[in-house]
């Protein structure tokens, strides 16, 4: 009892040390302090540091006077929480500032407990974030005109075909359009941020980009070029593309921005134009190679008066020797001199005089014009005069056609010229051309005469051409240009995946292009359904994929309208056949315990019976699904050993008229549709039960190469003739014939186990032999990845 004073002062002692360092504490920081009574009805002191109010007396009014009206629920609901869970008290929240402004505080408050636990008394502060949250605000204003100045860009951005981009002074890309995007085939948050190497940009190409943005941030002027780069889905493509500074107020880089343009079909235009310059090339200097002979022929000629008789002896042995025709006419006074060679090609007697008038008359209607201006040029102007036309010989009346090549010569004095030159007759090569021509015209008539349009698409360049009316199925005026990425994009987007793969497929495997598929005119947005054919051909050394394309739209529309019936008549039927097959398997139990053998067969029957109407029901409702697209092949990795496994003990379950052999099967893994699979396998073999006679023997076996798994069901049945067996998988089809009669069916299985196969990217076909029964055999891609 002794040392309780002493205890007593001691821990009064450290109390008021704790105090003193905890108000040494407060007027050391610059937050707002308070304290408030248990249920923060009261605020018992507020040193509001000139942010808030002070509160030097207690207060009841203190959440008016400096909680901001708008978020006093706010408030009011945190503190009801923390005084239910005694926790500590912590928001940000808007007060009334010590000036009447609007402001932004964290507040933070502490509970005091008793030793009993209870809350005795809250002691907080208040820090002044009025700044901060100012500046989150205009961030986030900032934010928002940067989101709506991007969403106008892009808007800007994606009506150009163009690629339009940016990059900071890292080579990394800050911005990218969406059809740069497409190019790359990545994403925006796959691009943004990401340099060139990133990207997937070869070394090569990243240190050549690099090196003119480093020259540009140096010298702040644009550079352009081009290269090649892959598209992500239409291959290598060649890019024009141009880099330009993007400059700060202080007139240094801060930016390089970019836009770069497919020239990819410019270029090969150059190319072809850059051909065609040098087969010009060489027919010029062939021609300058003529025409410095003719040339020399006409100093001959105007040096006659000097050397008349050794020169018309040269000149005349080398024109013989080419059975030409040649002539001289006078520019002053036309005269006219020709040689006999001349007249009998214009069909004149050799004794005979020819004038100028009566050459040009000779000539047919339609081309003396053209040869008459040709004429006047050459003598006037000293104009190119090499043409070919047409003359009706004046004796004989025979049709020639005639090539003339002249040249203009003056004397030294300028007092005379002459127009001399050589006459050839080209009439079997003219005519030879002009057949070929005719054979292309009328296959150009009989092909607009069906209404098809054409099209060819080259295999190294992939240059795109078409006719008019191939245009026209897609939509597009006459005068309007149309890209082979213009024409696939008025595809139905169901049917645009499939055609690429299917056009990629003829390029990589040489295979048929057949394919149906619906159009959505560029501007008139009509619905078009056509169907395309074409295939890999060779024309002048290089490969070309051509074909044809024919509107097949009221056809389709019938088809899809027929198909529709068919799919909603069968699914109405199959509620009926349900419950009729209900009410005869509820017979059949009935009966079971009578000795009435006569109804219980006739309901067996009647049960197969409704067993085959279901049947074919199912198959009318699968064509409908296949040809209106909605069949759906659900691809799952499986063993076709198990399957055939499953296949055998079903059909020794259900088969006893026939001996069905399955051979030994090792296991083949394959990425398919295992019910659908299931399906055609079980047509195959109730085909192959159908079609044979009693007592004979079904075999099934499956082999497989690197590439496919192979399924056989070979039955010994009556065969199949040649001429069926071009149309044995087409849809209704049914083999014709006295001992066909009494077998049933609508010819719809194997037009159904072709149509599976087909989605599967695999074949089925048949050998067979009339006698000897018939092989059906279908097969399966073994690659595990395919789609």
């Amino acid at each position: 009892m002794t040392n309780f004073p002493d205890k007593y002062t001691s821990e009064n002692q450290r109390v008021a040390e704790t105090e003193a360092r905890l108000k040494a504490l407060i007027e050391a920081t610059s937050d707002v302090v308070y304290s408030l009574s248990p249920d923060w009805s009261e605020m018992r002191e507020l040193d509001g540091r000139g942010f808030l109010k002070d509160a030097d007396a207690p207060t009841t009014n203190w959440r008016t006077d400096n909680v901001y009206p708008d978020d006093l629920d706010l408030v009011n609901a945190t503190i009801e929480e923390c005084i239910r869970e005694k926790k500590i008290f912590q928001l940000e929240h808007r007060v009334v500032r010590a000036d009447g402004r609007p402001g932004w505080t964290f507040s933070k408050a502490i509970p005091i407990l008793d030793e009993q636990g209870n809350i005795i008394e809250w002691f907080g502060t208040a820090k002044d974030i009025t700044q901060r949250k100012e500046a989150e605000e205009a961030l986030s204003k900032a934010r928002a005109r940067s989101d709506q100045q991007k969403r106008l860009y892009e808007t800007i951005a994606s009506s150009t075909p163009d690629l339009l981009y940016v990059f900071d002074l890292e080579y990394r890309f800050t911005y990218a359009n969406q059809a740069l995007l497409d190019m790359w085939g990545r994403t925006w948050e796959e691009s943004i941020g990401k340099g060139l190497l990133e990207i997937g940009y070869e070394p090569w190409h990243a240190e050549m980009h690099e090196r003119e943005i480093d020259e540009i941030i140096k010298t702040k002027l644009p550079v352009r070029g081009d290269v090649s780069f892959p598209h992500a889905t239409l291959g290598t493509r060649v890019y024009d593309y141009i880099f330009t500074p993007v400059l700060n107020e202080y007139g240094e880089v801060e930016a390089i921005a970019g836009a770069t343009r497919d020239v990819t079909d410019r270029k090969k235009w150059e190319e072809s134009l850059k051909e065609l310059n040098k087969e010009l090339a060489g027919t010029n200097r062939e021609l300058a190679a003529t025409l410095k002979e003719i040339a020399k022929v006409n100093d001959e000629l105007i040096k006659a008066n000097e050397k008349i008789e050794e020169g018309q002896i040269a000149f005349r042995l080398a024109v013989d020797a080419a059975n030409f025709g040649t002539w001289f006419i006078h520019s002053n006074t036309r005269e006219f001199i020709t040689d006999a060679r001349s007249k009998e090609l214009f069909g004149y007697d050799e004794d005979e005089t020819l004038s100028l008038e009566q050459s040009l008359a000779q000539i047919t209607d339609e081309y003396r014009p053209y040869v008459t201006a040709k004429f006047e040029n050459a003598i006037y102007n000293n104009g190119d005069y090499d043409v070919t036309y047409p003359v009706i010989g004046f004796h004989d009346q025979r049709l020639r056609w005639l090539r003339a090549i002249g040249n203009l010569k003056a004397d030294s004095s300028g007092t005379f010229s002459a127009f001399t030159g050589v006459l050839m007759d080209i009439t079997d090569q003219y005519l030879a051309g002009a057949d070929i021509r005719r054979a292309e015209e009328s296959l150009r008539m009989a092909v607009d005469a069906a209404g098809l349009g054409t099209f060819q698409i080259g295999v190294d360049d992939r240059v795109f051409t078409y006719s008019p009316k191939l245009k026209e199925f897609f939509g597009f005026y006459p005068d309007e240009f149309m890209s082979y990425e213009a024409a696939v994009s008025q595809v139905h987007p169901d049917f645009r995946d499939l055609l690429a793969a299917n056009v990629e497929r003829a390029f990589s495997e040489n295979a048929r292009f057949d394919m149906e598929y619906p159009i959505i005119g560029f501007h008139d947005e009509k619905l078009r359904w056509v169907r395309a054919i074409g295939e890999i051909q060779q024309k002048e050394g290089k490969e070309y994929f051509t074909g044809v394309i024919h509107e097949i739209t009221e056809k389709k529309l019938d088809e899809i309208r027929k198909n529709d019936f068919i799919g909603i008549v069968s699914h109405e039927l199959k509620t009926p056949l349900t419950s009729i097959k209900t009410y005869i398997q509820l017979m059949q139990a009935k009966f079971s315990t009578t000795e009435d053998d006569f109804l219980s067969k006739i309901l067996e029957k009647a049960d197969l019976q409704i067993n085959k109407m279901t049947t074919m029901i199912n198959g009318f409702l699968d064509i409908s699904r296949l040809e209106s697209g909605k069949i759906h092949i659900n691809r799952q990795l499986f063993d076709l050993s198990d399957l055939l496994k499953a296949a055998e003990e079903e059909t020794t379950a259900t088969v006893d008229s026939h001996i069905t052999v399955f051979a030994p099967i090792r296991s083949v893994q394959v990425n398919a549709d295992r019910d659908k699979i299931e399906q055609v396998i079980h047509n195959l073999i109730s085909n192959a039960v159908k079609y044979s006679p009693a007592g004979s023997t079904i075999r099934i076996s499956c082999t497989s190469d690197d590439t496919f798994a192979y399924v056989s069901v070979k039955d010994q049945g009556k065969g199949i003739k040649p001429e069926d067996i071009a149309h044995i998988f087409d849809r209704y089809y049914r083999v014709e014939g006295e001992e066909m009669q009494s077998i049933s069916g609508f010819g719809i299985g194997l037009y159904l186990c072709s149509e599976i196969i087909n989605h599967h990217h695999g074949s089925v076909w048949v050998e067979s032999e009339v006698g000897a029964g018939s092989d059906f055999i279908f097969s399966l891609p073994l690659d595990t990845e395919m789609d």
